[in-house]
């Protein structure tokens, strides 16, 4: 798999009328090369070359993980190692989106060429994931799955607060075999539910609260991403109501994913589904987004997407609807795209539950 990256790379540079080009990206690094390390390195490829520059605390690790790769042992910013590996090198392709503007000018003033600024050339590669992306991926939904089933069996209980349970689902992650969290665990109840990315505090679960939970974690450098807003003891009507309401808006979305797909009309429709209930003013955010070796990543399913879906993307459906002083419910799978529709790698259940 990393060959094939490697090709289709060595493809594009070839498009953009490169001799080179430096990855300095971490995720980028980890996608072509493997090396997990990729905070503290630089990588160089070109037809005849695939070098990664790294400091020792990292070479050995680098030596392992990237069987073929050239290592060249260099502390960042390691312009002299740069210079020396890039010897002949006349036009180089920089990742403009991931370099500081003080990197830039040290690689103006240490190399003698012509540096070409491109953004997201890698990241283009990354949209579509092979099948061992998927594999990680379905493997980091399942420990999802697993984490929020423990969660309403042993957990989820009146009196426990938002913090209690979003540290109790960042030690279930872990000990069902993700490296961290993939992003900040959002655990909140009642009129704190409003809050599309709200911190979970010392707020305790009472009775009649609802209770969103948005959380994922890495798994073998693979992200994954679900949310589930469930009640506490009992459901009012107007929570019933709005909840079926969110959730017929996320099965049309789901339904709408498919190679081909409009990222812009889903996110239309879903927008006027809930509409059609009264809610679409409180739809605050996007209806989903792609994820991989990031939580977010392109295309993204909003109203300013000019993206078209292709097969084995893999992106999120999660509407949501946010009313202050009241509260919010939101809903998401991660789903990957294929001819004729999409699979569902999300499998916890979606009707309301009452806890």
């Amino acid at each position: 798999m990393l060959n094939e990256r490697i090709n289709h790379m060595l493809l594009l540079m070839e498009a953009n009328k490169l001799d080179a080009f430096l990855v300095s990206k971490a995720e980028n690094i980890r996608y072509l090369s493997g090396f997990t390390g990729g905070e503290d390195a630089r990588l160089l490829l070109s037809p005849e070359h695939r070098y990664i520059l790294t400091d020792s605390r990292y070479f050995e690790q680098a030596a392992r993980e990237c069987p073929g790769w050239e290592l060249v042992e260099s502390r960042p910013p390691g312009l002299e190692e740069l210079q020396r590996v890039s010897a002949g090198i006349k036009r180089l392709g920089i990742e403009s989106h991931a370099v500081s503007y003080r990197s830039y000018l040290e690689l103006e003033t240490s190399l003698i060429m012509e540096l070409v600024p491109l953004i997201d050339m890698v990241e283009e590669l990354r949209q579509i994931k092979d099948e061992d992306e998927l594999r990680m991926m379905r493997a980091a939904a399942r420990i999802g799955d697993e984490v929020f089933s423990s969660l309403c069996r042993h957990k989820i209980v009146p009196g426990v607060s938002e913090r209690e349970l979003a540290n109790e689902i960042v030690y279930l992650l872990r000990q069902k075999g993700c490296a961290s969290e993939a992003f900040a665990t959002i655990a909140l109840a009642g009129e704190n539910a409003a809050l599309p990315h709200g911190h979970p505090g010392d707020r305790k679960l009472k009775a009649g609260d609802m209770l969103t939970l948005d959380f994922g974690g890495f798994y073998e450098g693979y992200a994954a991403d679900m949310t589930r807003t469930l009640a506490i003891g009992e459901a009012g009507d107007d929570f019933k109501s709005r909840y079926q309401a969110v959730l017929e808006a996320q099965m049309l979305g789901i339904s709408l994913v498919r190679s081909g797909a409009s990222c812009r009309e889903i996110d239309t429709k879903v927008r006027k589904c809930l509409g059609q209930h009264g809610l679409g003013e409180y739809f605050q955010h996007s209806t989903g987004h792609s994820l991989g070796l990031e939580i977010h990543e392109s295309p993204s399913i909003s109203a300013r997407s000019e993206a078209i879906l292709q097969e084995n993307m893999v992106v999120t459906v999660e509407p949501g609807i946010y009313l202050a002083g009241w509260g919010g419910i939101r809903i998401e799978d991660t789903v990957i795209v294929k001819n004729g529709g999409c699979e569902i790698i999300t499998h916890s259940d979606k009707s309301l539950l009452i806890i």
